[in-house]
């Protein structure tokens, strides 16, 4: 695409500004308030580190950032423990330092306000959540067995009449300290199943009192009165936001409904609410916040009614939102995987359907994605691959597979100068070596990639075929780094391996060696046999197959005739071993997954949404598979594996094929044949470290092409 998006009108809706009461935002594009863990552990201040991103998404161009909810009140307020503070004065100055570095970019920040109430981790602080009314712990409401781990085992208690006034105005108060501190506007969360969102939903709410669930009056009271409190406190024009949930799915007919939103919309924008951010919310499932996952590892069937799945997930907000939109006046926002269908949200916004989308791991991916969209750069975006590696962290900070700044202590997309220039060799064209060579050329080194394959992006080719294009899309990365590195003018050899010979014909300066790791060295007897299929019969496939159709062609015929058994067992339980599983699942085999490991290592690698929605997938698919943990491998046969059980039984399982995956080994050959050869010399990724994912290539990557 030439020329900037906005003169070519492609984008005109979406670039153009739009107001939240009496501020403007430069265009519809925003950042929800998910949270990064940044402001952890620091006594209740904003840290450097997280400022830096925040300031980083303003620079970006996108036209508001919602900060993450700090503690409005005490520990009770938050989910956990560590968070950052607003329940004081002394907090105010880092808070306006936050504040400004967003408003010196030409961004509207907003901060959002929340009162976790029953997400409240009571095994953490030994506080008791509370809740609208008092129901027994909500992990025997979970349907979803994931987030029991994520929420509170302690029933909640009621909270009284005396106390909600004191939360009403703890929200006020904490608003009050947002203004001092210079933000735009406020966010109340009355969404998800926080405390708000207890009094509002009458699955929660069993009151019969003023907060009860009666009435929509009383139901929405405890929102309505801190959203006219803060109005009353800093005045008719300081905007205020308010979450909710627009729709709620699987709260045994008791959630809220479409109409039910609709009134409550109305309540909330005659009390003063200058705009909602709506939400559809499935109870205790978190592929509601990320619907895209709503197609692994398959499709669900049925999928939760009321959201719009045209574009599997992206976007599927959009049919609440224009039901909310025709009940009020003003702005409506959404989240939705927008990031790679900004034609949908252009089209969206044009319809009338949503005012503002939401972008959060496209964000993450890339915090330029709004100016580069802006410029016409939409070639320079890098994707999100929705593989949920910044999202299912747990309590550690937010991280990004192809974005190593984020989460880092340095400002972001800014590298080293260069102090002398150099002729750089990489080899390898994996994650590491495309990220080395992309970083090396960016801060004007001359650089060769060389690749032993006849494509570019090493294993993760073989990675998008076992995955297949949904919801995680490999492929996008590839097409990226191929893209930058040819803008770039990086020299790029394909179909050839570095040897010695060629690293002296080359003399470079820096070898940069990113050759992946080597397969096991882990001997069982009889490993020889036939049976025994290498996972380099599938790298096979891949290399072979790829000279001619895409992985994704590649990964549909496989679906039709691969050269492996019609059962069979995989020895290994970390990632490579489940994914694999899952693959031969789909192409009709029988499989069984035998493993020698440490429990802890069951899954290992996997985000942990993907670890649990996986192993609730085989448990549905128990007659295809079966899982033995805990074994000791004895003998390999012509007709399967031998094992001795935890309880001390002699098993023989019978498969036509056998798939060892165990852990891989470092390549050290080439390093150690290069010292002395090379002025410098770097081992990357995966031949450093064998368990490397592609966020731990990428980030080493950069840190060596930065230093040289």
């Amino acid at each position: 695409m030439t020329g900037s998006s906005r003169k070519s009108g492609r984008f005109k809706n979406l670039l153009s500004p739009i107001n939240i009461g009496s501020v403007q935002l430069k265009n519809h594009m925003y950042k929800p308030a998910a949270g990064t863990k940044l402001f952890k552990d620091s006594d209740g201040y904003v840290t450097e580190t997280g400022m830096l991103l925040y300031e980083a998404w303003a620079k970006g161009g996108v036209g508001c950032v919602v900060v993450e909810s700090p503690a409005i009140a005490d520990e009770l307020s938050v989910d956990t423990i560590g968070k950052y503070a607003i329940n004081d004065d002394k907090f105010i100055p880092g808070l306006t330092q936050l504040a400004d570095r967003i408003r010196k970019h030409d961004s509207i920040g907003f901060l959002q306000l929340y009162h976790a109430g029953q997400w409240h981790l009571k095994d953490i602080t030994g506080l008791t959540p509370v809740s609208s009314s008092a129901h027994p712990p909500i992990s025997e409401f979970a349907s979803v067995g994931d987030l029991k781990t994520l929420v509170t085992q302690a029933p909640c208690e009621e909270l009284s009449i005396e106390k909600i006034e004191i939360i009403e105005q703890q929200f006020i108060d904490a608003a009050e300290r947002g203004a001092k501190a210079g933000f735009h506007g406020v966010d109340v969360n009355a969404g998800a199943n926080h405390l708000l969102a207890s009094f509002v939903s009458r699955h929660w709410n069993s009151r019969t009192d003023r907060y009860g669930c009666d009435t929509f009056e009383n139901r929405t009271r405890i929102v309505v009165n801190i959203i006219k409190g803060i109005k009353k406190k800093l005045g008719d024009d300081y905007p205020v936001m308010v979450t909710m949930n627009a729709l709620e799915n699987g709260m045994e007919g008791d959630g809220i409904t479409l109409e039910d939103s609709a009134r409550i919309a109305r309540i909330y924008e005659d009390a003063g609410a200058n705009a909602l951010q709506v939400r559809v919310y499935e109870i205790y499932n978190r592929a509601c916040y990320w619907l895209e996952q709503y197609y692994y590892p398959e499709k669900r069937d049925p999928l939760p009614p009321g959201l719009d799945f045209r574009h599997k997930g992206v976007g599927a907000f959009n049919q609440v939102a224009a039901a909310t939109k025709q009940a009020v006046s003003i702005p409506v926002m959404t989240p939705g995987k927008w990031d790679f269908h900004l034609d949908f949200a252009e089209k969206m916004i044009r319809e009338k359907h949503v005012d503002i989308v939401g972008i959060v791991r496209g964000l993450f991916a890339d915090c330029e994605l709004p100016n580069k969209v802006a410029q016409g750069r939409q070639e320079d975006i890098a994707p999100c691959t929705a593989c949920l590696t910044c999202l299912t962290g747990g309590m550690f900070p937010v991280r990004c597979r192809i974005n190593k700044f984020l989460g880092g202590e340095t400002e972001y997309f800014t590298y080293p100068k260069l102090a002398k220039k150099k002729k750089v060799l990489v080899a390898g064209a994996g994650p590491a070596g495309l990220e080395a060579a992309r970083v090396s050329a960016l801060r004007g080194h001359e650089v060769v990639l060389y690749s032993k394959e006849t494509f570019l992006g090493g294993l993760m080719n073989m990675a998008n075929i076992v995955k297949g294009t949904y919801p995680e899309d490999v492929r996008k990365i590839v097409k990226y780094f191929t893209v930058q590195l040819d803008k770039l003018n990086v020299r790029i050899v394909k179909g050839k391996e570095v040897t010695s010979g060629i690293v002296e014909s080359e003399k470079p300066d820096v070898a940069i060696l990113a050759t992946g790791a080597l397969l096991s060295d882990k001997v069982v007897p009889g490993a020889d046999h036939k049976i025994v299929v290498s996972d380099l019969l599938l790298r096979g496939i891949s290399n072979f197959g790829l000279r001619f159709v895409s992985p994704a062609a590649l990964s549909r015929l496989t679906e039709f005739w691969m050269p492996i058994g019609r059962s069979v067992l995989i020895m290994g339980g970390d990632i490579k071993g489940l994914q694999l599983a899952e693959f031969l699942l789909k192409r009709g085999r029988k499989v069984t997954i035998v493993t020698d490991e440490a429990p802890d290592k069951w899954g290992e690698g996997l985000p942990n949404l993907n670890n649990y929605k996986l192993n609730v997938w085989f448990a549905r698919k128990a007659k295809d598979i079966e899982i033995i943990r805990g074994v000791q491998y004895r003998e390999i046969t012509a007709k399967g594996l031998v094992i001795t059980t935890t309880d001390g039984e002699e098993r023989m399982l019978n498969a036509d094929s056998i798939m060892p995956v165990f852990p891989l080994r470092a390549d050290e050959a080439l390093y150690q044949t290069l010292q002395g050869k090379v002025p410098e010399v770097f081992a990357i990724g995966a031949s450093k470290n064998p368990k490397a994912l592609i966020v731990d290539a990428i980030a080493d990557a950069s840190e060596v092409a930065s230093s040289i």
